[in-house]
């Protein structure tokens, strides 16, 4: 599809053209000029129109982006438009994007040199998960005349979809590679007790545990050898998702849900780099998906693939059925990570009996969220009374979920506290004091 379009350039010259022409009623030479301006505004028109058009042929281009892209993070789209013209030509980049985005469609403006190639770095930021449909590409050329704009497409329609951060689980993973994790957020948390998983016998050198000392081997050999043990690596870790009402809340563009799904995705990659066996639970009013813990090394393509799906309900919860399912479905003792949100203190005197009943049989780890916007309206300066008003009722839901969250820790039940934007690091922290102190 072509088009052409008047510019505003064009309109300016025909429009001084008619001033003359006015004037030339009382100034009768200045009709001869009217005319010859007018002849010349003509052909220079047409003269723009022939080189915009066969210069239009020999322009194009295309948008290249990462597939699939990664929800929350700034990512680059990045266009390209090449010159095989020998003429110098102004290009407004003009592209259909996906209606996720709410922008407005026009990219940016480049001046591009003959038989050449010019690059364009656009920074898109997905905030929900799904299919992004991008449209057609054009470019409105114009050149240094400036009279019209031809427009030319250059690309056609192209789908991209959206995961659960990739970007942000392969970040997490290399800071867990790396000595400067513990600068980065990552705490090191020092191991408690002996190793317990049998790898193998070694020679025995300086500042081993006498404990560890296999006397029979020893004997057999003539020299002192020594059973190397290793960290057990079958513990089962289950990420267990909210998707009620309360999950929907959002916080700097994303739900409280999609924040919880980046998270659960980077930790069950740590899992499995850890050897131990990651597992997902969705449930709201009713059980959504339980994919069941495994450590194989496909398995987190199936992580991914149950995280891309889930949406909240706005339904209210249903604990005790979470409950019956997990002590049905799961016979052996795992770490649960729960993630979920209480409004009130009230909410949770209504379940607390159900988290008492799955942590005798799991180590369960309840994960709540501070409302960041609350927190600043708590922190603000009241400057009249509907402020006072605000920032007490700020200050009383704050306390409220301070509670909630002693009162669990009081019947010995693990808890998070966090802003959605620290989610990941802190569960990672709790992930490594836990294996590390070897809670069971």
């Amino acid at each position: 599809m072509t088009s052409i379009f008047v510019t505003s350039r064009l309109y300016t010259a025909l429009f001084v053209v008619i001033i003359i022409m006015i004037m030339s009623k009382f100034v009768p030479i200045l009709y001869t000029v009217g005319v010859a301006l007018l002849i010349i505004i003509i052909v220079l028109t047409l003269y723009d129109v022939f080189m915009l058009f066969a210069a239009a042929r020999k322009v194009s281009g295309s948008r290249s982006m990462s597939d699939p892209l990664s929800l929350g993070d700034a990512q680059s789209t990045m266009y390209t438009i090449k010159n095989d013209s020998d003429a110098r030509l102004n290009i407004d980049i003009i592209d259909e994007l996906p209606v996720q985005y709410q922008f407005r469609k026009y990219i940016d403006t480049i001046t591009i040199e003959p038989f050449s190639t010019q690059q364009i770095d656009y920074q898109v930021r997905p905030t929900s998960r799904g299919e992004y449909h991008y449209g057609r590409m054009s470019a409105m050329l114009s050149s240094s005349l400036g009279l019209i704009k031809y427009q030319t497409m250059l690309s056609g329609e192209h789908m991209v979809k959206v995961y659960p951060s990739i970007i942000q689980m392969k970040k997490y993973a290399l800071m867990m590679s790396e000595k400067s994790a513990q600068f980065l957020g990552i705490r090191k948390v020092r191991s408690i007790g002996e190793n317990d998983e049998f790898e193998h016998i070694r020679n025995y050198v300086v500042g081993d545990n006498v404990k560890s000392i296999n006397w029979k081997a020893s004997s057999r050999s003539g020299e002192i050898l020594v059973n190397q043990y290793q960290d057990s690596r079958s513990q089962m870790v289950f990420c267990v998702i909210d998707k009620g009402r309360t999950m929907e809340m959002p916080f700097e563009g994303l739900s409280l849900l999609d924040y919880v799904i980046n998270s659960s995705l980077v930790i069950s990659n740590i899992v499995l780099q850890k050897y131990d066996k990651a597992g997902i639970i969705t449930f709201s009013n009713k059980i959504d998906q339980i994919l069941s813990a495994e450590s194989n090394t496909k398995h987190l393509e199936s992580v991914l693939s149950v995280l891309y799906n889930q949406e909240t309900d706005f339904k209210e919860s249903n604990f005790s059925l979470l409950f019956h399912t997990i002590r049905s479905k799961i016979s052996k003792r795992s770490v649960l990570f729960l993630f979920t949100n209480f409004e009130d203190k009230y909410d949770l005197e209504r379940n607390i009996v159900y988290f008492k009943k799955l942590n005798q049989h799991h180590l369960l780890v309840v994960i709540s969220f501070i409302n960041t916007e609350v927190e600043k309206e708590a922190n603000a300066m009241a400057k009249d009374k509907s402020g006072v008003y605000r920032k007490v009722v700020a200050q009383t839901i704050i306390r409220d979920q301070e509670l909630i969250i002693r009162e669990l820790r009081a019947v010995g039940i693990q808890t998070i506290l966090c802003r959605p934007s620290e989610l990941s690091i802190n569960v990672i922290n709790k992930y490594l004091e836990i294996k590390a102190k070897r809670m069971k």
